[in-house]
């Protein structure tokens, strides 16, 4: 296949959600303490995680959502677990937004993987299910802009994955590229595979835990670090 484009998702792609736990863990906690909420710091993580599960659910069924509504919502059902009405609708989506930005670096082996498919050529995009104030901290603290020629957010493509606008939008910044010279690189088959394959894009899951997929979510190719996209792109 002669790829002319790489399209990568950002979070837990490019960098890992690991990396900004421990600051996630103190925004829940001064959340607890704000609310008054006694309960022990597993219990607390245990109801933001089930929040945030039947929230996403309902919002990632739709073709496009602001991450700002999603967090809401969330936020709201974390707090109704614990009988508490919220006193500020947008903090969680202020404290996800922030929450170790300053802790966000890329993977290893990434920006010398970026340098070399840009010596080969090749278009390369980022594709991300994220709002604007999110994306824009976060993009200038990882660095990696020299390296892309476009970049596409769920809320500029007014689409989210794994609906096919948002790979329109991305594909519409990369000129005489079809979806089938396309390759995509996510952490979700359920977001970033599904959608891409599509569309006929080659798909690649990046995880340290594969684990076994339905038909429409399995991906073209499997890896545990970006480096090994050198090997699938071929010479």
């Amino acid at each position: 296949m002669n790829f002319k484009a790489v399209f990568f998702d950002l979070g837990g792609t490019l960098f890992r959600y690991g990396d900004v736990r421990g600051h996630f863990d103190e925004m829940l906690r001064d959340l607890a303490r704000q609310y008054a909420i006694e309960a022990p710091f597993e219990e607390i993580q245990r109801a933001y995680r089930e929040a945030m599960a039947s929230t996403m659910a309902e919002y990632g069924a739709r073709p496009y959502y602001l991450h700002r509504e999603m967090f809401t919502a969330a936020y709201r059902e974390l707090l109704a677990r614990f009988d508490r009405d919220s006193m500020d609708d947008d903090a969680l989506y202020r404290g996800q937004s922030s929450a170790g930005v300053s802790a966000v670096t890329p993977r290893r082996g990434v920006t010398e993987t970026l340098a070399e498919l840009r010596a080969r050529g090749l278009h390369l995009g980022i594709v991300s299910n994220i709002d604007d104030d999110q994306f824009e901290p976060l993009w200038e603290q990882i660095g990696l802009g020299e390296y892309f020629d476009a970049t596409t957010t769920s809320e500029e493509a007014r689409s989210c994955k794994p609906d096919a606008g948002i790979y329109r939008h991305a594909l519409a910044k990369a000129p005489g590229v079809s979806a089938e010279q396309v390759v995509f690189v996510g952490d979700s088959p359920s977001h970033d595979v599904v959608g891409a394959r599509r569309l006929g894009m080659t798909t690649v899951w990046i995880t340290s835990k594969p684990r076994r997929l339905g038909d429409e979510q399995q991906p073209h190719h499997t890896i545990s670090e970006i480096p090994e996209l050198l090997e699938i792109l071929g010479g």
